[in-house]
């Protein structure tokens, strides 16, 4: 909806334009700011729509960690992605099943994080 406000705004200042050079048209272009302020966009993350603040989702985390069905949260193990050539077969396929977060904790503070 404020994209296309300002989209609308653009049209209407080029064609009220004095001059139908592309200078001036590049100009105008150049000159407006086709994203929001960064004040809106703090507004934007950080509260709701009822004024209640709300937490950001930490991405790193959310890659890393998944809510299985039973409600706990699982990991993946290291040590899989390279360097397995002296490792035994048994230890790589051991390496690839997930794992559970143990601990209240540690299980709360990761929850928070990916806001789970």
């Amino acid at each position: 909806m404020l994209f296309s406000s300002l989209l609308r705004s653009t049209t209407s200042l080029i064609s009220r334009g004095t001059s139908s050079s592309w200078n001036t048209t590049s100009i105008m272009f150049t000159s407006l700011r086709l994203v929001p302020s960064p004040t809106l966009l703090t507004n934007i993350t950080e509260r709701g729509l009822a004024g209640k603040a709300l937490l950001r989702t930490n991405k790193s985390a959310a890659k890393r960690f998944r809510v299985k069905g039973n409600d706990r949260i699982k990991r993946n193990k290291a040590g899989r992605s390279h360097n397995t050539g002296h490792k035994g077969r048994k230890r790589i396929n051991n390496l690839a099943a997930s794992a559970p977060i143990n601990g209240k904790k540690i299980e709360d503070r990761m929850r928070r994080l990916i806001r789970a």
